[in-house]
């Protein structure tokens, strides 16, 4: 982050300047603030020293960053109004910093999952991985160590960097030998270790390294391997969110590799009981159900969606994609908790249901229950899934969300537990007939739960009503009303010729 000076904030162009010359001009022009090297900035300097004028510093962080020069105490409160200002700046930059390696982040998670999903092959899962993270974090050295089937030695899978030297083998740097991948292992989380020469597990040829970082590569409560980082380039360091974004990078890598290494075992499974063309067959079904699908269009039918998240990520999902024979399947759900652990997890829905290929709503939510249970997530996941044919028969299934609306008509269904909490469950089928005037309207509970600054909550009562207006309207007065979660409209009906 740039140092922060006092010519930045009060200059010309800076928001504070106004205020203050205003301020100046009120005590009479007596005042003036000069840098810490006595050049003016606001205000006459006089040439002279008139009686009663001190020069009172502008303190910031332990650094002097200029004075005000004046009678005493209006100097002694402009100065203090100042550095309110340089508090104020410091805070804005760190905020805009954060928000900004929040985006690279969950940037990072998208671009990352779409190069990883299309690879079967461990050793291309983790040569693009590391190439990933070289290019946002500074590195000389890096190694995608992975497990290999005996779960007890580990094996070099991707690298870059020289080996310095004679150390060409596994012993060499980040090697199947490095005694920091084997911590990483054993404790399961990640780790910045800064001089490496100087900790006791560093071998002899990673004692030219500079800085380091290793992380566990886990899925569920498994561990596949570690990725590491590291630079011998002098005065180098890492810091933690360097490592928080090596621990993002680890939590896509080892997905892929789960993937890649369940469709191996697949592959060689195939490929002894059955000829070369039968082997091929199943890695190329394999591939097909591991590649993402992009929506399609919905022809017979207006949909139309809104989704307004609370935070930068959000924990809602809604997919809308056409079943073969002209019905439209469709599904809005809400995962628990906050931030890049809930926007994750909604990734992997998003990848379930583009995999999924029954399209009733019972077998759908069914599927996603036993898959987030196999994928060992945390909390649980509400979601509502209907069916809608083109002659407007329905079905619907619910696992713990909010029951649909038809205009303006609350469609009960049974009672069911969320996803995500006990295996194998089964969620009842309601059936209906849309009238070709009507409109199906699926939401998220940050619609009824939307709260007034009194503490008011939008509520139940007042969603019959309101699922009469557009999937726009009904999204914005819930956000107008007072935002506290992310809020998901959709609504369905059958195309007017």
């Amino acid at each position: 982050m740039p140092t922060l000076s006092l010519k930045s904030l009060i200059g010309p162009r800076s928001d504070c300047r106004p205020a203050l010359a205003a301020l100046v001009n009120i005590i009479g022009g007596e005042i003036s603030i000069v840098d810490s090297a006595g050049n003016p900035l606001l205000g006459a300097i006089s040439s002279e020293h008139p009686i009663g004028h001190t020069r009172v510093p502008v303190q910031f962080e332990d650094a002097t960053l200029g004075f005000v020069v004046g009678p005493s105490e209006p100097a002694a409160a402009i100065a203090m109004l100042v550095q309110h200002f340089a508090s104020r700046q410091s805070e804005s930059r760190a905020l805009a910093a954060e928000v900004l390696h929040l985006y690279r982040e969950v940037h990072l998670i998208e671009q990352l999952s779409e190069q990883l999903a299309a690879l079967l092959n461990s050793e291309a899962v983790g040569q693009s991985a590391l190439e990933q993270a070289q290019r946002l974090i500074p590195a000389t050295h890096g190694s995608v160590l992975l497990m290999g089937k005996d779960y007890g030695i580990l094996y070099r899978a991707a690298s870059f960097g020289d080996s310095c030297g004679d150390f060409a083998d596994d012993s060499g740097p980040l090697g199947p030998a490095s005694r920091f991948a084997a911590s990483a292992l054993e404790r399961g989380i990640g780790e910045i270790v800064n001089n490496c020469a100087s900790d006791s597990r560093a071998l002899e040829s990673e004692c030219t390294l500079k800085a380091l970082m290793c992380a566990p590569l886990r899925t569920g409560l498994r561990t596949v391997g570690v990725i590491a980082l590291a630079s011998s380039t002098a005065g180098s360091s890492y810091s933690t969110p360097d490592l928080k974004l090596l621990n993002t990078i680890a939590l896509q890598t080892a997905a892929a590799i789960e993937n890649s290494m369940l469709c191996a075992e697949m592959v060689e499974s195939a490929r002894e009981r059955a000829a070369f063309a039968a082997e091929l067959q199943a890695a190329s079904t394999v591939q097909q159900l591991l590649l993402q699908s992009a929506s399609r269009p919905t022809p017979g039918f207006q949909v139309d969606s809104v989704y307004l998240p609370a935070s930068e990520v959000g924990g809602d999902f809604f997919f809308v994609s056409p079943a073969p024979d002209g019905s439209l399947p469709a599904i809005v759900g809400d995962v628990s908790g906050k931030g890049l652990p809930a926007a994750m997890r909604v990734a992997m829905i998003l990848g379930a249901l583009r995999r999924e290929t029954s399209h009733n709503p019972g077998n759908i939510l069914s599927g996603l229950n036993n898959a987030l249970i196999a994928h060992g997530q945390l909390g649980f996941t509400t979601a509502c899934c209907i069916r809608i044919s083109l002659s407007g028969e329905y079905a619907i299934a619910n696992a713990g969300h909010i029951s649909p609306y038809i205009s303006g008509r609350e469609v009960n269904t049974p009672p069911a537990l969320p996803l995500g909490l006990v295996a194998d469950q089964t969620y009842d089928l309601v059936h209906g007939q849309l009238a070709a005037s009507e409109r199906l309207v699926l939401l998220s509970d940050g619609v009824p739960e939307a709260r007034a600054d009194s503490g008011e909550l939008y509520g139940f009562e007042r969603l019959p009503s309101l699922t009469l207006m557009s999937a726009r309207d009904i999204a914005e007065t819930a956000q107008r009303f007072g935002q506290e979660d992310d809020i998901t409209v959709l609504t369905l009906a059958i195309a007017k010729n």
